[in-house]
């Protein structure tokens, strides 16, 4: 079986390489069997929930097959706000989120990025999924992790150290947890 990964990138033109080497070590490794789709985002420099909703949602509409979500940071966030307001569809087999903020207590102006409060609880429903935090996260304070495992008490946590934003180092936990979305699809 053909599986695609999704992999929404985080903001900023810099993520373009920390992407590009999450995206490639994952081909590398995970083989033939899997296809990784990193699409370019708008304006990444300037990003708006808009603009990165409708790239999630074309790709969402052209791919065939089994699907893992990644979403490292602001991309993890699209993909949460996307479906706390829409059913997943069963093609999608998992998500894997790096990092992502949790914008309702921040004092960023991110308004367009916070989930409503009556979609909260649409989270709980959500299945498979894996959310990486890293003490050492130089960008996203560790206490949003917090936020998510209430929000998301069905989900696998991932709580690591000497791991920066990038979430390299985390590649090979990754790997294992794609690994077992995959068996789980296959039982």
């Amino acid at each position: 079986m053909k599986y695609t990964i999704l992999l929404l990138p985080g903001a900023g033109l810099s993520t373009v390489h920390q992407e590009k080497i999450l995206a490639d070590t994952l081909k590398a490794a995970l083989g033939e069997e899997f296809s990784i789709i990193c699409p370019k985002v708008p304006d990444a420099d300037n990003p708006s929930y808009e603009n990165w909703d409708n790239v999630l949602t074309k790709h969402l509409k052209t791919t065939t097959g089994k699907v893992i979500l990644i979403g490292h940071s602001l991309g993890g966030s699209v993909i949460l706000k996307h479906f706390s307001m829409a059913p997943v569809p069963s093609r999608i087999i998992g998500m894997v989120l790096l990092g992502v903020p949790f914008w309702k207590y921040q004092d960023w102006d991110v308004s367009e990025y916070v989930i409503a409060d009556k979609f909260l609880p649409n989270l709980a429903r959500l299945g498979n999924i894996y959310l990486y935090y890293s003490k050492d996260d130089e960008v996203i304070p560790f206490d949003h992790y917090g936020y998510y495992q209430e929000l998301m008490p069905q989900s696998h946590k991932r709580l690591l150290s000497n791991v920066d934003h990038s979430y390299h180092n985390a590649i090979p936990n990754i790997i294992e947890d794609i690994q077992a979305l995959v068996k789980k699809a296959t039982q």
